[in-house]
């Protein structure tokens, strides 16, 4: 009975301690929020070893009032081959095509560490190349992101715009 009060009262006395709790220190603006929850990734993988990890962002659904004239997308990209083709890594990578509905990128940059788009990608290390791509407005509500290597396999990663979410509702 005695042990029972003691740990009784320990209980009581260690959960009156805290005004704070752990969600306290989860609190990420809006924008963090909508890039989290519009994250996706994939792998290629060959003989149990990854070959490419492609995680992306669609930005249109982030910032529309920014990305409202073409397709964009924050990029994240590993290729295990990169310090091989050191002339000839990341997006120029002959071995490589990535598409959008079949379709090819119109434009490329590569973001240095200091970029703001930086902040929205929860992965962050030094084997990645990070990327704003930018394609041709689609008229249609699904968008497929496709990384393809010629001789392995590919990822692909579903996207569905904000109008055709609000259609279904």
């Amino acid at each position: 009975m005695r042990l029972l009060l003691l740990a009784a009262s320990a209980f009581l006395l260690f959960t009156g301690c805290s005004k704070t709790t752990a969600f306290d220190f989860f609190k990420m603006d809006k924008n963090y929020e909508k890039a989290i929850s519009n994250l996706q990734s994939g792998t290629i993988v060959k003989s149990f070893e990854t070959e490419a990890i492609l995680s992306s962002v669609y930005l249109n659904e982030v910032y529309p009032k920014e990305y409202s004239d073409g397709e964009y997308f924050f990029i994240a990209l590993y290729l295990s081959d990169d310090k091989r083709l050191f002339f000839k890594s990341g997006l120029a990578d002959p071995d490589y095509i990535l598409t959008l509905n079949t379709l090819n990128f119109i434009d490329g940059e590569e973001l240095q560490s200091d970029h703001k788009l930086r902040a929205l990608m929860p992965i962050n290390n030094e084997w990645n190349r990070y990327y704003l791509i930018k394609f041709d407005s689609q008229n249609r509500d699904n968008l497929l992101l496709q990384l393809e290597n010629k001789h392995l396999d590919k990822i692909e990663l579903h996207y569905l715009k904000d109008s055709a979410i609000a259609k279904k509702q």
